[in-house]
């Protein structure tokens, strides 16, 4: 049946089931103007919370009372961008699994009503396997000592990135990025990486893009996230393109403020 699942999910587009795509504005927790301004986008846009953003409690209670999908950012260790040489706030790959768990509880009472995570950066982080298991652990940890479930997206921020997979080896719901949109904000690129999008979208059914809050990126969206539906594209939540678990674990429900 895992199997069969699967299949369907990577099914490509056809009329009767359109081609879906989810979008995932990443950083926010510190610029309040641009910040706010992305929580104007469509409520299927899921927004990712730096936990040590000063403005992290108040974004994730007001995105989540939009029923809008929330998820942690989390800084992990990068290669070439590494933020953690000054952010005391970053998952170390030496730490074990019980650490990570604590780190992550500390981050879901900054970012409120989280129901998923994603990296920030951490290129050196998500191709040291060992590093990955640990992190995946805490994962586990976190549900079975607080409670709190949270599926897994890859930011794929470099070839080999072993996050999603082991995500999955691990029973935990789990994606990966296919588009970053703004890697160049410049307008004329930012249009063709949303191509993009729509392409392998409709070639494999379905695919994930990350954004960050650009004034261009935001006004983009703004403009073009109206259009897809004459283009035979659905904009979902991105909780609905994790795979499933291979133990059959659905995704976790998004916690709703009261």
């Amino acid at each position: 049946m895992l199997a069969v699942a699967l299949i369907l999910f990577c099914l490509p587009a056809t009329a009767d089931q359109p081609a879906r795509v989810a979008v995932v504005i990443d950083d926010l927790g510190y610029l309040q103007t641009n910040d706010r301004r992305v929580l104007g986008l469509d409520e299927r846009v899921a927004v990712a919370i730096i936990p040590d953003g000063p403005l992290a409690p108040t974004l994730s209670r007001h995105a989540a009372g939009q029923q809008r999908e929330v998820l942690i950012h989390m800084p992990l260790p990068g290669i070439l961008h590494d933020d953690c040489k000054y952010r005391a706030t970053c998952i170390e790959p030496q730490w074990t699994p019980m650490r990570m768990a604590a780190h992550l509880q500390w981050a879901t009472q900054r970012v409120e009503h989280a129901i998923g995570l994603n990296n920030h950066q951490g290129s050196r982080f998500t191709t040291d396997g060992d590093a990955v298991n640990r992190l995946v652990g805490s994962i586990d940890l976190l549900e079975r000592l607080h409670g709190t479930r949270l599926f897994v997206l890859d930011s794929y921020t470099v070839p080999g990135s072993l996050l999603k997979q082991q995500a999955r080896k691990a029973g935990l719901p789990s994606g990966r990025r296919h588009v970053f949109l703004d890697h160049d904000p410049q307008p004329e690129a930012i249009a063709k990486a949303w191509k993009s999008l729509i392409a392998v979208a409709r070639e494999r059914g379905s695919a994930i893009a990350i954004g960050h809050p650009h004034q261009t990126t935001v006004e983009f969206l703004e403009n073009h996230i109206p259009r897809l539906d004459e283009q035979g594209v659905e904009l979902v939540p991105v909780s609905h393109l994790m795979e499933p678990s291979p133990n059959g674990l659905p995704v976790p429900p998004a916690d709703r403020a009261p």
